[in-house]
């Protein structure tokens, strides 16, 4: 039997958390949660993750930014993906994009939410594949 990928959700909204823990587990995936960018670093490091869906605007405007970097610093997890999804346009006015800005942002992938989880859960499996 294959391994299952583990995906670990960053996000204080619980109503967000929930629907898409509901539809990547409804995927086959494992999910792991956190509502916090401390307790994301820690699930990391005990859990070793494939992917990490997480907002931008954790506890701070930039905390996913900070958590990516960290993230891909250290060689142990580089490898692991990094999808942001955030509110920061709609919430800030600051826009951002994985073409024009994912080599600063240090991530995989980027998305402004509203979005379904649907639409995450087809964009983690497109990162997992590459």
């Amino acid at each position: 039997m294959a391994k299952k990928a583990r995906i670990l959700i960053i996000d204080k909204d619980p109503d967000f958390l929930g629907k898409l823990k509901a539809a990547l587990e409804t995927e086959g995936f494992e999910v792991i949660t956190a509502l916090t960018i401390q307790q994301g670093l820690d699930e990391i490091q005990y859990e070793q993750p494939d992917c990490v869906v997480t907002e931008l605007m954790v506890e701070k405007h930039d905390s996913g930014f900070v958590f990516a970097k960290a993230v891909k610093a250290n060689p142990l997890y580089r490898h692991i993906k990094i999808f942001i999804v955030s509110s920061a346009k709609e919430r800030t006015g600051f826009e951002f994009s994985q073409e024009k800005d994912g080599h600063w942002m240090k991530t995989d992938d980027y998305a402004e939410k509203p979005i379904e989880p649907e639409e995450v859960v087809a964009r983690v499996k497109e990162l997992l594949k590459n």
